[in-house]
């Protein structure tokens, strides 16, 4: 599918236990989408985990518990079940891909890869999006419902 979820102009949702899996777009926010409640997921195997255009910060965890996304390389030293720095799924040159497409030609050039390496050494660079300020290590598991009312995992 082109997009497991697509959000417009929609406020306060909330998105608990789900998998977002191999779609084109993990999940897409448009017009003004904000105050949504995204925690306990799972995104695996998207071409794009997210799509979030703003010039403001919303973070995806919730109490301290993220989400889980395939593409992000952590590490949890303390143990405790959660990435050590941050996710941030999108970056400034996803912003302009997403508004000037011809910028596509640009992709493997070093100015993009000069523009990506210094955002994420310097993440004040970052014009707003998403932020999973305490991502899973491990994929939530989503209990399957049965027949009789059960759940089994």
């Amino acid at each position: 599918p082109e997009k497991c979820v697509f959000l417009y102009n929609s406020h306060k949702n909330a998105f608990e236990n789900n998998r977002f899996e191999r779609c084109d777009i993990g999940i897409h926010f448009t017009a003004g989408s904000d105050r949504n409640r995204i925690t306990g997921n799972a995104f695996i195997g998207n071409r794009t985990q997210v799509k979030y255009i703003s010039t403001k910060w919303d973070e995806w965890s919730v109490d301290g518990r993220g989400n889980y996304w395939s593409d992000f390389a952590a590490y949890d030293l303390n143990g405790d079940g959660t990435a050590d720095v941050p996710y941030r799924p999108n970056d400034s040159m996803d912003h302009i891909l997403w508004t000037q497409p011809a910028a596509k030609l640009l992709l493997g050039s070093p100015a993009v890869q000069l523009v990506r390496w210094s955002q994420s050494a310097f993440p004040a660079l970052l014009p707003g999006g998403v932020i999973d300020s305490h991502a899973l290590m491990q994929p939530v598991e989503i209990p399957l419902p049965v027949e009789s009312g059960e759940t089994r995992r």
